[in-house]
């Protein structure tokens, strides 16, 4: 016993030292060809390929890049599976010859050349379940195994909270955390709070499937964690009903972040802010040289849009890794000063008055350092 625990342990370091202040790039298998030459000999940086079948799409990025990407993969089993304290995971059977055990799913998940792969964790709705994850998870010993923990937003407030974390810090292993819900959860300051005090605690925290709330995660004590390539990647709803939308009809034209903002908004947003001023553009070294208000419902500029966001927030994250950890915090809550100001200039500029900060950058502002 003594030996296993030993096992386990160095396993979960290794995994640890793996994710310690990277922010990554989470992608679909589909999208990886175009996200994964940006982020490639980053020592910051790497993919998580998030997908249903992304084994196929982990070995051809690892039998091109081997070692110099790190590479991580999803299989998203919370989307389509609804957790129980009995049955935390979500484990298949193979030809009918019953279900594999976790070991030897993860160590499929592995066996492909991933450097490390989320558990196949359920949507999980309370904290019973969250515990069984937890318990099951702790028994492995392979290294490279990341827990998922798909939490809703509300389990990061009130007095669920301190037992969430109580429950995390018991995990061997690194903690994928997933904060669910319709629309932006960080939007409310509980839950944005909620996550400082969560990656602040003893457990290993790498805030997945998220947007720039990773960087926050990363500047309050959390390992650093993955945002999406894809808006679909940058927010996660489980369960039956689908990611609801504010604008009906919903607007279909391509999410672009404008940098001097830092938001990530539509193109449909941006146009009419710009009609009777300069318009935003891009200028990025190697990237599209347009005009941010012209990008147009195509699949190919919505490819462009994909490739400029990722390439306009990489910089930043290189910035806040490389940040001494004790400055972190002050160091980021200095940008989100400076992006308040260049909001308050773009209200000037376009002599729009409603032009505000998103709820979220409000939230994280608010709570100060």
């Amino acid at each position: 016993m003594l030996v296993a625990t030993t096992v386990a342990q160095a396993g979960s370091s290794l995994t640890r030292s793996l994710l310690q202040d990277r922010i990554l790039v989470a992608t679909s298998a589909a999208s990886v060809s175009n996200a994964v030459g940006e982020v490639v000999d980053s020592g910051f940086s790497g993919i998580v390929i998030v997908d249903e079948q992304c084994a196929r799409a982990v070995r051809t990025v690892k039998g091109v890049y081997g070692s110099r990407l790190l590479v991580g993969k999803d299989t998203t089993s919370y989307l389509r599976y609804t957790a129980t304290p009995s049955e935390p995971m979500y484990l298949p059977s193979i030809l009918g010859a019953g279900s594999l055990s976790l070991a030897q799913c993860m160590r499929y998940q592995l066996a492909d050349g991933a450097d490390f792969a989320l558990t196949p964790t359920g949507r999980v709705r309370d904290l019973a379940t969250l515990d069984a994850a937890v318990t099951a998870a702790n028994a492995l010993v392979t290294p490279g195994v990341v827990i998922a923990a798909p939490v809703p937003a509300r389990m990061l407030t009130g007095a669920e909270r301190a037992d969430m974390v109580t429950i995390l810090e018991r995990s061997r292993h690194p903690v994928a955390l997933i904060v669910t819900g319709q629309f932006d959860p960080f939007a409310a300051q509980a839950v944005a709070d909620g996550l400082r005090v969560v990656t602040a605690s003893a457990a290993d925290v790498f805030l997945h499937r998220s947007d720039f709330a990773v960087f926050e995660a990363l500047a309050h004590g959390g390992l650093g964690g993955a945002i999406g390539y894809l808006a679909s990647l940058r927010h996660t709803v489980t369960g039956r009903r689908p990611a609801k939308t504010r604008k009906m009809p919903p607007d279909r034209s391509p999410i672009v972040l404008l940098p001097e903002i830092d938001s990530f908004r539509h193109q449909a947003v941006y146009e009419p802010w710009f009609r009777n001023v300069r318009p935003p553009i891009c200028v990025l070294p190697g990237c599209c040289g347009r005009d941010l208000t012209t990008l147009t419902n195509t699949h190919a500029d919505h490819a462009v849009a994909n490739l400029h966001n990722l390439r306009a927030w990489l910089p930043l994250g290189a910035q806040l890794t490389t940040t001494p950890v004790a400055e972190r915090r002050a160091w980021l809550h200095a940008y989100r000063r400076t992006v308040e100001a260049a909001y308050a200039d773009l209200r000037r500029r376009t002599r729009i008055r409603t032009i505000t900060m998103d709820d979220s950058q409000r939230a994280w502002l608010t709570l100060g350092s």
